[in-house]
């Protein structure tokens, strides 16, 4: 990678999501590319505390999966559960669950990260000091509440020792975690890294703070989600109007090439490129201008141009300015190339998964690259003013050489991971 010291190519040997389209990435893969939703209206979400009722949750696992064992794991922090078995699911795509196996688990980074942490844990707790009218709390609060316990279970569960750590960067948690992990490896500091984000916070501060910030897609007479709730998000549709909040979990494990070959692991995408900056804008806005930057960084350290893109994951949250402001950024960086580039955002079909979003679409671009297919922007509607290719509402075979999937949070952090189809 130009201007990173390309001592050692970094590989992509697993890879996993749970998401409320399925338990596994086979599963959500499966029905994104058949155009289905994982969102809906859940009682749950009831009106006396929430003030909406859409969700894309994970459904209870079948008994006998990892989900169903890593539930039963205390701290009952939900994102705990999902991120350990989206690290298990992973790690046995990888095949490094094989006994015979010889590495290092001392060179095995663990990046695994949250926006939110344990906050359902936290909601359940105030609850029942409330009804019991004790201040008493359970002694797994703290533990299920603070947000690098992810990794400190994967390293207890999957045996490993190397560098953890647990960013905490918004709806671009995941991204960081992957960018985090590709840096140990190339620093030396790491063989392995196990890398990703999980994500579950339907408590009410959190679904109404993003409701009363009208982030969320609000309940309006009329709208289509009304009749089907499986598409309140639309991305870069005309009538986007707030992004349907989800859960989830999606891990990556990366590899040096030597570590890959030695270890007779198969790589599954190369990550030759990535980029982070920072907006020092505003608290929620994206800013157009050092989003495009972000994009052409990774472009640069990837030694690629604006024409040889194959594919473009997008943030595309299904809020006005989000998605606006994305296209703008597009056409800001690929010029003429724009018009030519496919672009497509999951969250049509599965919400948005706050922290765990960009390692779910992480995932997905490295499904999209070993199956050649491009996953659609369901639930999408022309806009006049939003004029680019969004794969709409239907998959499409393409010739994938190189993905990029970018990825902005709250605060003005922003990140970009440019992934190619392995040579070797």
């Amino acid at each position: 990678m130009k201007g990173l010291g390309m001592s050692d190519r970094i590989c992509v040997v697993g890879h996993s999501a749970i998401t409320c389209l399925g338990p596994d990435m086979d599963s959500t893969w499966d029905a994104l590319v058949g155009g289905r939703s994982g969102i809906a209206r859940h009682a749950a979400l009831g009106a006396e505390q929430f003030l909406q009722d859409l969700g894309g949750m994970v459904e209870a696992p079948e008994p006998g999966t990892r989900l169903a064992e890593t539930s039963a794991i205390k701290p009952n922090a939900r994102f705990l559960h999902l991120g350990l078995a989206a690290a298990y699911q992973a790690w046995t795509d990888a095949g490094l669950d094989r006994a015979e196996l010889d590495f290092d688990r001392d060179r095995v980074a663990i990046i695994a990260g949250t926006a939110f942490g344990g906050v359902d844990l936290l909601e359940h707790e105030q609850a029942r000091m409330t009804r019991r009218q004790t201040p008493a709390v359970s002694p797994f609060l703290i533990p299920g509440l603070v947000s690098n316990q992810a990794a400190g279970l994967i390293a207890q569960h999957l045996n490993i020792h190397g560098p953890s750590l647990a960013p905490a960067n918004a709806c671009a948690s995941g991204g960081h975690s992957i960018i985090l992990g590709a840096m140990f490896l190339r620093s030396g500091e790491a063989d392995l890294a196990v890398c990703g984000a999980s994500e579950s916070a339907f408590t009410p501060p959190i679904v109404n703070g993003f409701a009363t910030m009208k982030a969320l897609l609000a309940k309006k007479a009329g709208d289509r989600s009304e009749a089907d709730p499986g598409q309140a998000s639309r991305p870069f549709s005309e009538d986007r109007a707030g992004f349907v909040m989800a859960e989830g979990a999606g891990m990556v494990i990366l590899a040096t090439e030597s570590a890959a070959r030695r270890l007779g692991l198969q790589v599954q995408a190369e990550l030759i490129g990535w980029s982070m900056n920072s907006d020092g804008y505003h608290l929620t806005m994206p800013c157009r201008e050092r989003i495009a930057k972000c994009l052409r960084l990774a472009l640069e350290r990837s030694d690629l141009t604006s024409e040889t893109l194959s594919y473009y994951n997008a943030h595309g949250t299904s809020t006005p300015v989000n998605d606006l402001t994305e296209t703008q950024v597009l056409k800001d960086v690929f010029g003429p190339s724009a018009d030519r580039l496919p672009i497509s955002s999951v969250k049509g079909a599965l919400g948005h998964a706050l922290g765990a979003a960009s390692a779910i679409e992480a995932a997905v671009c490295i499904r999209a690259i070993r199956d050649q297919m491009i996953p659609p922007t369901i639930n999408y509607r022309a806009d006049p003013a939003l004029d680019l290719d969004y794969v709409p509402n239907q998959a499409r075979p393409g010739k994938l050489e190189t993905v990029m999937s970018a990825s902005f949070g709250f605060g003005g952090t922003n990140n970009v991971l440019i992934l190619k189809k392995p040579e070797f």
